[in-house]
């Protein structure tokens, strides 16, 4: 195992990976149960584009859509319901979003998975009482990278975007290209270049903006969040938060206890 691959390997580095996972499925099961919800809303033709819909019960409520991570090619929205629970009990609309997956498609397609599902939320939100220009882009570890992407990539979309919140994210796709999984990802030196957020323009981020990363992570998965906050930190939307002793699996737990940093970041930035 190479050096990069040690730090992105994080089922080898945690021997334990099926009790967080475990955790994952039981605790979105239980708030699925517990909580009105809409689930495998369509928002494609794919079975993959499909959305988890938790409904505030009011009228015009901020909306938070959530982005699951799995390096672009695994995992699902049915692990992550468990978010939406702090955000439901505060009147926010939750959107939990699935994506086609690499293989089946090639990172550009995958993204525009994501803008497709972000436009379909803000055109339905009202149907689910939710506010069209009070959206929270947020996500974990790819999914941190795709929230951020979304934003970017979009500018029609930015006037309705209140906050961004990368969990873990992903900003620098090189070490990802060097590593074990391009085998599947088969990410070339254009794509790179295109997709990764460490060599784009930041400046045009004009929302609150957190980038928070377990400190118990890896080194790499720390200065992903670290190296893109350095380099943006004249932009004042941008603020860096890294969470002591919390590894990637443990990271993610935080967005579903109202008194985390990152539920209170979104309570609190997410409105208008």
């Amino acid at each position: 195992m190479n050096n990069i691959d040690y730090h992105l390997n994080l089922r080898a580095r945690h021997p334990d990976f099926q009790t967080f996972i475990n955790y994952n499925h039981s605790e979105s099961q239980r708030v699925k149960e517990q909580y009105h919800c809409h689930l495998n809303v369509a928002y494609g033709a794919n079975p993959l584009q499909t959305i988890d819909i938790f409904p505030s019960k009011i009228p015009n409520s901020p909306v938070l859509i959530f982005i699951h991570g799995g390096y672009w090619r695994a995992l699902d929205k049915s692990s992550y319901s468990f978010v939406a629970e702090p955000f439901v009990q505060h009147n926010f609309s939750v959107f939990v979003i699935n994506y086609r997956l690499i293989p089946e498609v090639d990172l550009a397609e995958l993204v525009q998975d994501i803008t497709l599902a972000v436009n379909w939320v803000k055109t339905q939100a009202k149907t689910y009482q939710g506010n069209a220009s009070a959206i929270t882009l947020s996500g974990h570890s790819a999914g941190g990278h795709l929230a951020l992407m979304a934003y970017l990539l979009n500018p029609a979309l930015r006037p309705h975007i209140a906050a961004i919140c990368s969990i873990s994210g992903l900003f620098d796709l090189k070490p990802i290209q060097q590593s074990y999984l391009n085998e599947v990802l088969q990410l070339d030196d254009a794509t790179v270049a295109t997709y990764s957020p460490i060599y784009q323009d930041l400046s045009v981020v004009q929302c609150p903006f957190l980038l928070s990363v377990g400190l118990g992570e890896t080194e790499l998965f720390v200065k992903q969040s670290l190296n893109l906050y350095k380099k943006n930190q004249e932009n004042q939307s941008i603020s860096y938060l890294g969470i002591n002793d919390l590894n990637h699996y443990q990271i993610i737990h935080e967005l579903g206890k109202e008194e985390s940093a990152l539920t209170q970041f979104i309570l609190k930035k997410g409105k208008i």
